[in-house]
């Protein structure tokens, strides 16, 4: 196997929670802005993965639907190995307040629009539509 044959796997979700009935998506900044994922570790699901990691970047227990599973795959600059990343989608309960932690530089909870101009990947952005979608039905 060569170089170019390498997949790296990582799962995360797109948290969100309910402000005055709508969704407002939490991102976190560690270089760009995007959704709370990380690699997966051996012996881990997907589902695991992705909770482990929101907790870890957010702080939040959150409640995923794993009904909700889009992938995302890009070729990592310089590298030449592919990446493959599974998002779920992930409710954060009322009770809790999404906090940056770890390598997580800021963190920000907003509407669909101001998401969808925060995120500088097609992919994250075909992801979040798809999730807005789920939850408004639009």
């Amino acid at each position: 196997m060569n170089q170019s044959d390498t997949m790296e796997r990582s799962c995360g979700a797109v948290l969100y929670r309910m402000e005055e009935g709508e969704p407002r998506y939490v991102l976190v900044q560690g270089g760009g802005w995007g959704f709370p994922k990380g690699h997966m570790e051996a012996g881990e699901t997907e589902l695991e993965t992705a909770l482990r990691e929101v907790k870890e970047e957010t702080g939040v227990e959150a409640q995923v639907d794993p009904s909700f599973r889009e992938t995302e795959e890009y070729l990592l600059p310089g590298r030449g190995v592919r990446k493959q990343v599974v998002y779920f989608l992930a409710f954060c309960p009322p009770e809790q307040e999404p906090r940056a932690q770890n390598e997580i530089r800021r963190l920000t909870c907003v509407p669909y629009e101001s998401a969808v101009r925060r995120l500088r990947f097609p992919g994250q952005r075909a992801v979040l539509a798809l999730a807005h979608r789920r939850l408004t039905g639009c």
